[in-house]
């Protein structure tokens, strides 16, 4: 399932994130594996916060720049380059998933509780090969 059209969002607009919201919905893998997956989890690409909070393996809600009472579980930190590079369909060596991306890529960092990353990490990882599949709207 690749997503393309002619006005995609860029990452990590939010048009972009309602891509992914959608995309995920429809999932039939994730509606069996994510029904445990609940947590919030910020996206930071630079200086750029997305906040989604995913219940049962669904994006509930997008919050673009969260404001300071916001919080969350995990953070997925990176350089707007570090995202753009992880989310094309076939993403080099070290940007192929979150967990490589951690280990390898200096500038990307998995930060919060990280138990509760790992107890997800199943379901995030269909989510973000999702994110893949839709691409980060780079031209």
């Amino acid at each position: 399932m690749t997503v393309r059209n002619s006005i995609q969002p860029v990452f990590p607009e939010r048009g972009w994130c309602e891509t992914l919201r959608a995309a995920v919905a429809r999932d039939a893998e994730l509606a069996v594996i994510g029904r445990w997956c609940t947590l919030d989890l910020a996206l930071v690409a630079g200086e750029e916060i997305v906040l989604l909070r995913v219940e049962e393996g669904k994006i509930a809600e997008v919050i673009p720049e969260p404001d300071i009472g916001a919080s969350w579980s995990v953070t997925l930190r990176g350089t707007r380059e570090d995202w753009l590079t992880f989310l094309q369909p076939v993403p080099p060596p070290f940007y192929q998933d979150l967990l490589a991306m951690n280990g390898r890529v200096p500038s990307f960092t998995i930060e919060g509780d990280r138990k509760m990353f790992v107890r997800h990490l199943h379901a995030l990882a269909r989510i973000f090969r999702i994110a893949q599949e839709i691409g980060g709207g780079r031209a």
